[in-house]
């Protein structure tokens, strides 16, 4: 079921609730204004005619019939009738006989209520105790309210014929506006749907950019952004990272082509495959980076955190470069400037990732600084951890420093270093990962400084 059909039955059935509930107390509070009514009238017309044949003398049985008579168009089928209570006997009687039976129950009734309204079939009744000094007489009158119940009827029927009206007007009416309010969300329906993996560049219209439409397209066109940027750092990765791939598979392919056109001494075989083995190692440390990228991708939520010493973290991998690569120096220091000594120089992260931080900028730099000494410091501050890793190598071009971090990008001056141009793409994403910032500052020809500022906790 559509929603505009939705809307419409909610609408139309919220709407006719509310119109049959009010019909029902407008016609409850009519019918009982009806009952009040007559029964007012009868108890006036009781009261009337035992004041009349009672108190006045003058006035016998005859008189007062023809008193009634008069006065028969008021009340339809009326009829009075006075009972003496000690003599047990009717006193007078007029107009329709209506059967009723004086019994000791209705007796009773009327004498100890002093009023008793009642029903008998279709005639309305009331019941008076009338006194005149120590005689008590019941008086009961009773008539059908024929013009008062084809009123009643009239507005039933009215009530009815409009709530339906009222029903079926409803209906179209919603259907008009709910085509209406909906009209906005069609627009969104339709600019989606023409909104593909090869034009994520569309956006939705926003219109006012206050009500909720808007809010939905705004939220909208943010994901359509996020999307977008997405597509693009993967259509970037891919072109990048098949153009890393293809050039050390073309140098193992033409050699390994070169060495099977002829015979060669085992020396040259070796030769060969030395040269092999280093491209292969480049392979692999190209598909380690690749891997560690894609890790660094992910939510910090679906990564395994806990407290990391980080003095620890930076010894320990100064101790692992130096063994691999043992003319790197690399001078280590370490500020602890808190006060509270129960924090234990740890902060919140996944180890891997963070070790990572330390590999790849005491590396580049090392690589960089052409054998000269590095500088890798930690501070522990206030508020945050900063890592700060200085050298004095052949420094980053202004131009390029705006775009260092863009995945597999090399500065000019860098062509003549192996590497991928992985390394800062990583590390950015590392520490934007744990929520921190990273800032490089460098002088071509004089150096090359990488601050990276963490938070304790995530």
């Amino acid at each position: 079921m559509q929603i505009r059909t939705k809307l419409t039955l909610q609408f139309a059935m919220m709407a006719g609730s509310i119109l049959f509930a009010f019909s029902i107390l407008v016609y409850s509070l009519s019918a009982n204004y009806r009952k009040q009514e007559f029964e007012e009238r009868l108890k006036e017309k009781a009261i009337n005619t035992a004041k009349l044949l009672i108190e006045v003398k003058e006035v016998d049985d005859d008189l007062m019939r023809i008193i009634d008579s008069a006065n028969y168009s008021a009340l339809a089928d009326i009829e009075v009738v006075v009972f003496d209570y000690f003599k047990r006997s009717k006193i007078y009687t007029s107009g329709v006989n209506s059967g009723i039976e004086f019994s000791e129950q209705l007796l009773s009734e009327v004498i100890n209520k002093g009023e008793y309204d009642f029903k008998t079939g279709e005639r309305e009744a009331v019941g008076l105790l009338y006194t005149n000094g120590l005689r008590r007489f019941v008086v009961i009158a009773s008539a059908s309210d024929r013009y008062g119940l084809s009123k009643l009827n009239n507005l039933a029927i009215i009530m009815i014929i409009g709530l339906m009206a009222s029903i079926v007007f409803t209906v179209i009416t919603g259907l008009f506006f709910s085509r209406q309010a909906l009209k906005p969300i069609s627009g969104v329906v339709n600019r989606v749907s023409s909104i593909s993996a090869s034009s994520l560049s569309k956006r939705l219209d926003e219109g006012n950019g206050t009500d909720e439409i808007a809010r939905l397209a705004i939220t909208f066109n943010e994901m359509l952004d996020r999307i977008e940027k997405a597509f693009q750092i993967q259509k970037s990765f891919v072109s990048n990272a098949s153009h890393e791939l293809r050039t050390p598979l073309a140098s193992i392919t033409s050699q390994i082509e070169v060495a099977l056109i002829m015979d060669r001494s085992s020396d040259e075989y070796k030769n060969v495959l030395a040269s092999l083995l280093d491209d292969a190692k480049g392979l692999k440390i190209l598909a380690n980076n690749l891997l560690e990228i894609a890790s660094a991708e992910q939510d910090i939520s679906a990564l395994k955190i806990a407290p990391v010493r980080l003095d620890e973290l930076l010894l320990q991998t100064q101790a692992e470069i130096n063994a691999v690569n043992p003319e790197y120096i690399i001078e280590a220091e370490i500020n602890d400037h808190l006060e509270d000594d129960g924090r234990e120089l740890t902060i919140e992260g996944n180890e891997n990732l963070l070790k990572l931080i330390f590999v790849n900028l005491m590396d580049n730099a090392c690589k960089f600084s052409d054998g000269g000494p590095v500088k890798a410091s930690l501070s522990f501050l206030k508020n945050n951890v900063t890592i700060s890793i200085s050298d004095h190598g052949i420094g980053i071009d202004k131009e390029d420093l705006v775009l260092v971090f863009d995945p597999f990008y090399r500065a000019k001056n860098a062509v003549n270093h192996k590497g991928h141009g992985i390394g800062l793409s990583l590390i950015q994403k590392i520490v934007k990962l744990h929520k921190g910032q990273i800032r490089i500052d460098s002088q071509p020809g004089r150096g090359t400084t990488v601050q990276v500022t963490l938070p304790y906790t995530l």
